[in-house]
């Protein structure tokens, strides 16, 4: 399996697991402030609506349905401007936390989706993920991590090394030609030959001593990576 596909999947499920949460929490708000809201409108038909008092709070709370909102709503005034006027208005407040209302809510999707991403990590760990790796000769290069290896032992190429090797390896039969090489290695350079001459010198004693590959120059305008 490809490592992108893996933590797409990883991330999908913990994602789903966030938002299922989240919405959880939401119901449960939106289903309390519709309890207090409905609380209230009663409460107005039996009490003076313009102050309020202890017995408004008694009746207020007992007409509450859920029992764990009875004990944290209340009400206020909330000031609003009408045309030159301005109206206190009574408002209904469920009161609840974050807390409060995790507690209400029902996870359990959310938690079930948790542990599938738990499970995916773990699976991970016993199923390799895909590794693409190119021989050539003793020299081996491994796509996923992009290092090369030659008698097991990781290759320490320069910065350019490397970006030259990863060109040879992504080409089609391992050939560059000289202006492929210079277009992608120095672009905003009018004449790099003698830089690309250089830097294919040193990287060919490299390869020749550590991993019997060669690099040949073919008919003067292109390079070909070969096994000995």
């Amino acid at each position: 399996m490809k490592p992108q596909i893996a933590l797409f999947v990883f991330l999908l499920l913990v994602l789903s697991s966030v938002l299922t949460g989240i919405d959880s929490l939401y119901r449960v708000g939106r289903k309390a402030q519709q309890d207090v809201d409905h609380a209230l409108a009663l409460t107005l038909q039996q009490c003076e609506p313009d102050r309020i008092d202890a017995d408004t709070i008694r009746v207020y709370r007992s007409l509450i349905a859920m029992d764990a909102v009875r004990d944290t709503a209340y009400l206020s005034f909330v000031v609003r401007e009408d045309g030159q006027e301005h109206r206190a208005q009574l408002t209904a407040n469920a009161g609840l936390t974050i807390w409060k209302m995790w507690v209400l809510s029902d996870q359990r999707a959310s938690g079930v989706l948790l542990l599938m991403s738990a499970l995916w990590l773990l699976l991970l760990r016993f199923v390799p993920l895909k590794k693409t790796t190119l021989l050539l000769g003793m020299l081996s290069y491994d796509d996923r991590c992009h290092r090369f290896y030659a008698q097991g032992s990781e290759l320490r190429f320069t910065p350019m090394q490397r970006q030259l090797m990863e060109l040879f390896m992504a080409a089609p039969d391992h050939r560059l030609s000289q202006q492929d090489i210079c277009n992608h290695l120095w672009p905003r350079k009018p004449d790099a030959s003698a830089t690309l001459y250089t830097l294919i010198r040193r990287l060919k004693t490299i390869l020749g001593e550590t991993a019997n590959v060669n690099i040949e120059c073919q008919r003067g305008d292109s390079y070909q990576l070969k096994a000995k």
